[in-house]
């Protein structure tokens, strides 16, 4: 169900903050009405009674006793045809008010047709009445004030929990999850905040991931530019060159010249397994191993055995290292190759027949073996280089090459382009192949570093 959804249905199920704020008032202010108006009516109807038989009490002491005293003439109406007037007397040496109630039937009224009752004035009625209105006036101000802060409270309550958990969040504590309950609202805006962590947290998470991802990167990129040879040498009769092209997935694969104090030149083109920071640091190792091995006079096997020793020691399980190389004889002209588990082979354009011969001797993955399998594996062998032959090797990465479609490139094709400008001195050669590989990779771009190193000698006359 989608988070709106949701919410939706919350907003339906429960009571909003507005409604249950406004239904707890009411109900609490009936209550407190109602209980007003039952207390009211009793302490009423009390005092009337209390009022009247104190009223009736001293008309009867009035009408026993007799007291003297000074009816004033004028009056007024009463209910039900009584006419009041009022009249002063002593009593126990105080002046007191009265009243005289005087019902006639007669017309015009005699002796006999008229009543008189005396009764003293007031009473204590109104000052009784007056309190209970006091008393309750401020029973219910109690109770209004006791009801709004209980209102109150479970209205702020949660809000206050809400505050405590966001003060959390903006310390840093992204894992921790709102703990409020209340009306839907409260619920939502919990929600909210939980969803709000945790965007930010995997947002965190990314950051840190990307931070890195960075390091890694910039790691990396200063291994492979180490792995770099830092120039092309320079060979009488011979014209070397080489091109490494970067892709975004770097790894440890290297290429690199090594030349001897006899003149000879190797050429050295390595894979390294996997990819990151991991592969370049093992590239770094395989590169420091096998330059100052094969720099040493000595046979290439040699060189080769011990450096696979060393590797194997080094590199933990299921990582190697894939080296061809071709250790170019100037005087002689010829080349000694060999083939560590390289897949692709040494490439050898002939200019006799123009046709490309592949040259791969037998032999595993440098760091595979600790030495009785590869030693054993290992083969070395010669080829000749005559005026007007080149000679190639590359990583695995070109025939790896894929296109937009994601088709590779192959083996073949590869093969085809790199007989098709073999008669381009070095320089152009190596030109014109990049241009081609980026052609078929297309906005696809090289998925993994490609490292192209060639020879070739130019034949009587040639640039």
């Amino acid at each position: 169900m989608k988070p709106g959804g949701r919410e939706g249905d919350l907003r339906i199920r429960v009571l909003g903050l507005k409604a249950r704020f406004a239904l707890a008032m009411t109900a609490a202010l009936a209550v407190v009405m109602g209980l007003t108006a039952f207390l009211l009516s009793a302490a009423s109807s009390q005092i009337v009674e209390n009022a009247t038989n104190e009223a009736l009490a001293g008309a009867a002491r009035l009408m026993h006793k007799q007291p003297p005293i000074e009816a004033e003439t004028q009056g007024w109406a009463g209910p039900q045809g009584v006419q009041v007037f009022p009249f002063h007397y002593e009593e126990d040496g105080t002046r007191r008010d009265g009243r005289i109630y005087r019902h006639e039937t007669g017309t015009p009224p005699g002796p006999l047709d008229r009543f008189d009752l005396l009764a003293p004035a007031g009473g204590r009625g109104g000052g009784a009445m007056l309190r209970v209105i006091v008393g309750t006036f401020a029973a219910l101000l109690a109770v209004g004030a006791l009801v709004s802060v209980w209102v109150a409270s479970s209205v702020s309550r949660p809000v206050e929990t809400l505050i405590d958990d966001v003060r959390q969040m903006a310390k840093g504590d992204l894992r921790h999850r709102t703990r409020a309950r209340g009306p839907g609202e409260i619920q939502l805006l919990a929600r909210a905040l939980d969803r709000m962590a945790s965007e930010l947290e995997e947002g965190e998470a990314s950051k840190l991931e990307l931070a890195v991802r960075e390091r890694e990167l910039d790691l990396a990129s200063g291994v492979r530019d180490a792995l770099m040879p830092a120039g092309t040498p320079l060979i009488e009769g011979y014209d070397l060159g080489a091109a490494f092209l970067a892709s975004p997935r770097f790894g440890g694969d290297f290429h690199d010249f090594v030349q001897r104090s006899d003149g000879t030149c190797g050429l050295l083109v390595c894979d390294v397994s996997g990819r990151g920071v991991p592969a370049a640091l093992i590239g770094s190792t395989a590169r420091a191993y096998l330059r100052g091995e094969l720099e040493r006079p000595g046979e290439v096997a040699d060189a080769f055995k011990r450096v696979n020793r060393w590797l194997a020691r080094d590199v933990r399980r299921g990582m190697f290292v894939s080296a061809l190389y071709a250790l170019l004889d100037p005087a002689a002209g010829r080349a000694t190759v060999a083939c560590a588990g390289h897949k692709i082979p040494l490439l050898r354009v002939c200019a006799t027949d123009g046709q490309l011969r592949v040259v791969q001797p037998e032999g595993i993955a440098l760091g595979f073996d600790k030495g009785p399998v590869f030693d054993r594996r290992l083969q070395v062998v010669e080829v000749p280089l005559e005026p007007g032959d080149r000679l190639v090797l590359a990583n695995s990465a070109p025939v790896r090459i894929q296109n937009d479609e994601g088709q590779e490139l192959g083996e073949k094709a590869f093969y085809a382009r790199v007989k098709r400008h073999n008669a381009a001195d070095t320089t152009q050669f190596l030109r014109a192949l990049r241009r081609d590989l980026e052609q078929f990779a297309g906005a696809a771009g090289f998925q993994e570093d490609v490292s192209l190193v060639t020879v070739s000698r130019p034949a009587a006359g040639g640039a």
